[in-house]
């Protein structure tokens, strides 16, 4: 497809200019809603602008307490100074925010002007209550490590710390472990919602903490610690840019901006590929080697999650007008220096597209750079994937059914570095960096301006590619033995999925006034059908799928029966309501979720599929068919603390 465009797009784009966009990014602390990610900003529109492309910056409030859509927001933080001694005869500097940001926990908050000097008491298992029995924190310092949000409700609301050091360093097997990096700290950040008690934290190494816990096995350990920063009303800024099509609507590229120094993966690679993509496509369009595209194509640069809701919360005329969109998370790690495969990650399977799939093709044209010994066979040496939706990022708002937007995700997961001081560009590899980019452009440029050619081509091949997921889904029923009890109707979950995303075509060619892909459409689903009745024979004859006792795999309760409805547009995040909560309900909320232990991801797939018209009983089928995992238990009382928050209601 589109071999025409992607031999001028090849020819223009350029990996070592996206690496030095990122490279120029890096050089910022770019927090959310401060100085440091305004400054980066602003360097990123004049660059753009001096390579013609003519971006504009877009300010909201920063406030504690007010909502963009389903968002609560945050004041702006600014740092003008942190540092951390051991005190005593050894006395040794351990942090100072000039010589590394991550070292502050982010949005501390400033001790007296002279500095505090308080005793260090280390708690082990700092997320369990019990742990805090037999130490007098009141006055002091605690070295802890795990959930920032519990962990200072527990320690310094509940009983009384003044401040915090963690050093948390978390695992991602098989790329990372403790021992990996003992010299790296992690991005620890705090997040007030509004008048909740305050405090200022601290994040160092594993190789220092370690350290600090055996001075403490010795002996009594003092901490002179100082910080100097504010929160205060501000502002959030968002970058946009416009290439306008012939029709009203348009495709969406986003990347996020924000992130602590270096943040070279986590991320400056992707808004640095983000903004080659804009220079190329802008340049080319304008010296007319590609044609003006039906559709329009925009671009936003923003603070993750937050700029993206205050995107939709001041346009939401553009959910109808935005027919797909494509998120740029990591996209730039060299593979042999930690970084993961690249992942394209579908949208939920709440909405249902073909986007995902075009995404992966564009990818492993672009990818390819080998073949085998005879020539017969081109492939890449790039590892890359198609993998099912786990959110984390921008596109879990855009792809959300109350917007409603298809929006896959290109990142590389996992990822050694991410997180860490360790998050250098000198991790980037420019030659990835272009294939994202070149992907990108062709995804962006091939939904505005494709031909019904290209359009039908891609359909044929696409179709059967849904025959082997569902084998797969298949596998994935007969796995589960909750599923493999009622496999017809699991089964029937996926076809549905299929046909719906076929179904896509036929809306995106309506808009693109194909005449041919409607009909096409037709076949596509009838030959799939037939597809399915071959499945379903395999599966009905086979020993795989015995009806087994489950249990209870049909709630009976009244709860079940309830149908509830979400009251603000978007995914909304509990971790941020549970400041409006009593400290004893947030702490029993932490306890009962760290007992039940409810699968990753659980609570955004129920949100997904709560509509108005669901039942709570057919949005639990619905999100354990998608997920796999079923907690009724769990379920009830999420959603009914949600009903107390008053995110939800019957």
């Amino acid at each position: 497809m589109f071999s025409t465009w992607r031999k001028v797009l090849q020819e223009e784009l350029s990996g070592r200019q996206a690496f030095r966009y990122a490279d120029r990014i890096a050089q910022f602390h770019r927090i959310q809603a401060s100085t440091g990610y305004r400054e980066a900003a602003e360097a990123v529109v004049k660059l753009l602008k001096r390579d013609g492309v003519d971006a504009e910056l877009i300010s909201y409030s920063a406030e504690a307490g007010s909502r963009f859509l389903a968002h609560r927001t945050f004041q702006e933080w600014h740092c003008n100074h942190a540092e951390l001694w051991i005190e005593g005869e050894d006395r040794k500097r351990i942090a100072r925010f000039e010589e590394e940001e991550i070292s502050v926990v982010q949005r501390s908050v400033s001790t007296p002007p002279e500095g505090v000097e308080a005793e260090l008491v280390v708690v082990e298992q700092a997320e369990d209550p019990k742990s805090y029995e037999g130490h007098n924190l009141k006055g002091k310092i605690a070295l802890v490590r795990g959930n920032q949000f519990l962990i200072h409700d527990l320690a310094v609301v509940k009983h009384g710390a003044i401040g915090l050091v963690f050093d948390n360093l978390n695992e991602y097997a098989p790329i990372r472990t403790r021992l990996d990096m003992p010299d790296a700290i992690q991005y620890t950040s705090f997040w007030w919602q509004g008048d909740e008690q305050k405090a200022f934290g601290f994040a160092v190494s594993p190789r220092v903490g370690e350290e600090l816990r055996a001075k403490c096995k010795q002996g009594t350990v003092r901490l002179k610690a100082k910080v100097d920063a504010e929160l205060y009303d501000g502002q959030y800024e968002n970058i946009e840019f416009f290439i306008p099509g012939k029709q009203q609507e348009e495709i969406l590229i986003v990347s996020h901006l924000c992130h602590p120094y270096p943040g070279g993966q986590d991320n400056a690679s992707g808004p640095g590929t983000l903004m080659e993509t804009m220079r190329a496509l802008q340049r080319l369009i304008s010296e007319r080697k590609l044609p003006q595209p039906d559709l329009g194509i925009r671009f936003l640069m923003m603070p993750e999650m937050t700029g993206t809701y205050a995107y939709f919360a001041q346009h939401p005329e553009r959910k109808d007008t935005t027919i797909a969109a494509l998120n740029l998370d990591m996209v730039g790690a060299d593979q042999t220096k930690g970084g993961g495969p690249l992942c394209i990650e579908q949208p939920p399977m709440a909405t249902p597209t073909f986007v995902d799939r075009f995404a992966y093709n564009l990818f492993q044209q672009a990818s390819q750079n080998t073949s085998n010994l005879t020539g017969t066979f081109s492939y890449s040496t790039t590892h890359f994937l198609r993998t099912r939706f786990s959110g984390g990022s921008d596109h879990y708002i855009i792809a959300d059914p109350t917007i409603g937007i298809p929006c896959p995700m290109l990142i590389q997961w996992p990822d050694k570095h991410y997180h860490t001081t360790e998050d250098s560009t000198n991790n980037l590899d420019p030659n990835l960096m272009k294939m994202v980019a070149l992907t990108t452009s062709l995804y962006a440029y091939g939904l505005a301006n494709g031909s019904e050619q290209d359009w039908s081509l891609l359909l044929n091949n696409d179709t059967a590619t849904r025959y082997t997921d569902l084998q797969q889904a298949l596998t994935t029923i007969f796995n589960d033995q909750r599923l493999n009890n009622n496999w017809a109707e699991a089964f029937e979950f996926y076809c549905d999925y299929e046909r719906s995303a076929l179904d896509s075509y036929r809306q995106y060619a309506n808009i693109r006034k194909f005449a041919s892909i409607a009909q096409q459409v037709d076949r596509a689903k009838e030959l799939l059908g037939e597809q399915i009745k071959v499945l379903q024979l395999h599966a009905d004859g086979s020993e795989q799928f015995v009806a087994t006792e489950t249990k209870a795999a049909r709630p009976t309760s009244e709860f079940a029966d309830k149908v509830y409805k979400r009251t603000y547009e978007g995914p909304f995040d509990l971790t941020f309501e549970l400041e409006r909560l009593p400290l004893e309900d947030r702490l029993e909320w932490y306890e009962y979720k760290k007992q039940a232990k409810p699968p990753a991801g659980y609570e955004v797939f129920l949100q997904y599929w709560i509509d108005g018209t669901r039942s709570v009983r057919e949005v639990l089928a619905l999100v354990h068919n998608e997920s796999g995992s079923y907690d009724l238990e769990y379920a009830q009382n999420y959603l009914q603390l949600c009903e107390r928050l008053c995110l939800l209601k019957i």
